[in-house]
């Protein structure tokens, strides 16, 4: 039976992830399974998609050398790498499957795939429990290796947004041009450096209604709300305004902004400062 202190461990473990390090989260989920059903040795193994080998990784209890690889389908490990099902042989000598120098000396024994969304990427075996390893401790594991795949997945997709965050933040403040971006409320998502500098935006503009933001401009701000209601762009219009006494020109393009489905998700300007250049 799988005690509660050992389930509370797990999902501990798995709401402390912050780095989608695929080998050592593996390695520390088998540590943690293992010890909750007490199995004397387990073995992590990654996919080798060149050999079509399952390659040992970390192991509990046994010495496995780097060389010692399972091909698909031979032994238990290498049914599961054949087939991606978890597979249970509580008395595993008696299993036609079993290959006990791949599959290591067991008496009993249990493996689950580890899948990186549709794709095979691994198993985790576990032997010898201090009863024969049961179908509660296989539904236990798989349900560890499911849920450890759905965290590895989060953490690498917040890394890939963090990193095109980044990129596209990066490329937005080194623009010599403006840009402001609006969400479908028609409050300011981006004002980057640029475009606080060409309109004299004084202090935090972000998530405030674009006439707020823009008090001195309210002929951008319209602009602005026009292409967000009509979704239609406005292509090279100038704008006249005024700023402490002086008359300024912009000259500006809007746009529709959509995400990566193609929904709308608001507007956006990009706009120059034209007040001195030779006309």
């Amino acid at each position: 039976m799988i005690r509660p202190e050992s389930l509370y461990a797990l999902l501990e473990f798995l709401a402390s992830l912050r780095e989608p390090d695929e080998p050592k989260i593996w390695s520390r989920a088998l540590e943690k399974t293992a010890a909750s059903l007490e199995a004397k040795s387990a073995c992590y193994f990654y996919f080798d998609m060149k050999s079509r080998r399952l390659a040992p990784f970390h192991s509990i209890g046994r010495e496995l050398s780097s060389r010692a690889t399972v091909p698909v389908g031979e032994g238990l490990c290498g049914w599961v790498a054949r087939y991606h099902e978890p597979l249970l042989a509580p008395e595993a000598a008696a299993d036609p499957r079993f290959r006990p120098e791949l599959d290591g000396p067991a008496a009993s024994l249990l493996c689950v795939p580890i899948f990186d969304r549709l794709d095979f990427s691994g198993a985790l075996s576990y032997a010898d429990g201090p009863n024969p390893l049961a179908q509660e401790d296989m539904r236990f594991a798989l349900a560890v290796s499911q849920h450890v795949s759905l965290s590895l997945r989060r953490l690498k997709l917040e890394s890939m947004v963090n990193r095109v965050t980044s990129y596209n933040s990066s490329i937005l403040d080194n623009l010599s041009g403006g840009f402001l971006a609006l969400d479908l409320r028609g409050r300011v998502m981006i004002c980057n450096p640029a475009a606080r500098r060409i309109l004299a935006v004084q202090g935090e503009v972000t998530d405030l209604p674009i006439e707020s933001a823009l008090p001195a401009i309210p002929q951008l701000a319209a602009v602005l709300r026009e292409t967000l209601s009509k979704k239609a762009v406005v292509k090279r219009q100038e704008l006249r305004w005024t700023y402490e006494g002086q008359g300024r020109l912009l000259g500006s393009s809007t746009m529709l902004i959509q995400d990566t489905e193609g929904r709308f998700t608001g507007a956006g300007v990009m706009f120059q400062d034209l007040t001195n250049i030779n006309r």
